[in-house]
């Protein structure tokens, strides 16, 4: 399962061989993950305008957004339930007195991006109606306010043809993402795209207690080249990313999360312009949201990140941001840009599960997993690798170098991103002891002697 060698020097010499594309939705966006914050992990169908534009300043007090943290999205809960008579969506004044091009105009005042969500169905999974049937009007009042990002969520997936919901058929699903994406360029204005697509899960390894059910995650029939056409960021997870380590009575944690990335989808469809999405962060909440789980350990929390940024998912905070300064310790872990940097690279490259004690097959299920190692190549001939703990003891993880995929000879100088400090020469592999529900995360440069 390791990186091959003669990719990996592939890989390096297309810095400067071969420039960047986009290869995702004919937007220009998404060249690398975005880095934003959602409104629904803490506040849900709370969210209103005085939380949305004192994030925004929070995320400049903090630091946050000096390090690319600039899209502010607002998740369900901002819409009145009946659109007017026209057939536009309404903005429920209460929440949101001055309208959402009043908060557009603000975000981009301060240097920050407007998100919103709608539904691909005629309902959403909070307070509002979906866009169906209404995909080309809903792009041009999203347009009108002055957004950047549009969500879009799936909660009304069926099997038929029934009335106000989409038809999970993968061809059918398709072409109703498709349709939203082409009324979204048709508005002239350039929209990051992010979808939540269904599948039926395979129930195989660690999607057994997910048998048979639907799973965010695209069809497994769509191709790459369908994939990028289709999206910025594809959703993949067995279910929502709750605030908790692994729930054993309801199987979801941030594990299953990590999980249904390796299982539900490839690793190697993830590119500039198109990026597989493991879903909203629960860093630094701490059982405080608004969503499910009594929170987790800082250390829990460290692993959450850097799982997400080696991965090069999408970064989404879901924390209330104006209250980090009460946790230091974590809001250290979130301005870590060498973290940031990982999943930020330029060269775009996906991520490789390098090994797993016990290894994948058919039997193995979420809490059997007890080590992953996770490794991406980086611009500047570099490489990152996480060492993640998933067992409840304190576990020496190694991992050669040849696994890694550098070829024989090669000079390589180790750098521990968490404590920010050069390791010196690594001359075989990486051994590291890492604590329970922790990571190590190294980066390492590679040279010719």
């Amino acid at each position: 399962m390791g990186v091959n060698a003669y990719a990996f020097i592939l890989a390096c010499l297309s810095l400067t061989m071969f420039p960047a594309t986009v290869v995702g939705l004919d937007n220009g966006l998404g060249r690398t993950p975005p880095l934003a914050w959602s409104s629904w992990n803490f506040f849900a169908n709370g969210v209103n305008e005085s939380v949305v534009l004192e994030t925004a300043d929070a995320l400049a007090a903090t630091g946050l957004a000096k390090l690319g943290y600039t899209y502010l999205n607002i998740d369900a809960g901002y819409l009145q339930h009946e659109r007017d008579a026209q057939g536009n969506l309404v903005v429920n004044p209460d929440k949101f007195p001055h309208g959402m091009k009043y908060v557009g105009d603000a975000l981009h005042a301060k240097g920050f991006k407007l998100g919103v969500y709608t539904d691909l169905s005629d309902h959403s999974c909070g307070i509002g109606p979906g866009s169906l049937g209404h995909y080309v009007q809903d792009a041009a009042q999203f347009a009108s306010w002055g957004v950047d990002y549009l969500k879009v969520d799936y909660c009304g997936p069926s099997f038929d043809n029934s009335t106000g919901r989409v038809n999970v058929d993968p061809t059918i699903q398709y072409a109703h993402w498709g349709e939203l994406r082409d009324a979204l360029n048709k508005t002239g204005r350039p929209i990051y795209y992010s979808i939540c697509p269904h599948t039926v899960s395979d129930g195989v390894g660690t999607a057994t207690p997910f048998k048979d059910r639907l799973i965010y995650a695209p069809p497994k029939v769509w191709s790459d080249t369908q994939r990028h056409d289709l999206a910025n960021s594809i959703l993949v997870e067995y279910v929502n990313t709750y605030d908790v380590w692994y729930d054993a009575t309801r199987h979801y944690g941030i594990i299953t999360d990590i999980d249904a990335m390796v299982e539900a989808t490839q690793f190697n469809y993830s590119a500039p312009g198109s990026w597989n999405d493991a879903d909203m962060l629960q860093v630094c909440n701490y059982g405080k949201g608004a969503t499910n789980g009594d929170g987790m350990t800082l250390t829990e929390y460290r692993a959450h990140y850097s799982v997400w940024a080696i991965f090069g998912s999408p970064l989404i905070l879901g924390t209330d941001v104006r209250t980090l300064q009460q946790h230091p310790d974590c809001l250290s872990l979130l301005l870590n840009e060498e973290i940031i940097m990982v999943n930020q690279d330029s060269l775009g490259s996906p991520p490789s599960l390098i090994s797993q004690v016990p290894a994948t097959n058919s039997n193995v299920t979420s809490p059997d997993i007890l080590e992953q190692i996770f490794a991406r190549n980086l611009s500047n001939n570099k490489i990152a690798v996480v060492l993640l703990n998933r067992a409840n003891t304190t576990r020496t993880i190694k991992v050669s170098l040849q696994d890694l995929g550098i070829p024989n000879g090669a000079k390589v100088m180790g750098r521990d991103i968490i404590a920010k400090k050069d390791i010196g020469t690594i001359m075989n592999g990486i051994s590291e002891n890492v604590e329970t529900h922790d990571v190590s995360f190294l980066v390492l440069s590679v040279s010719n002697n």
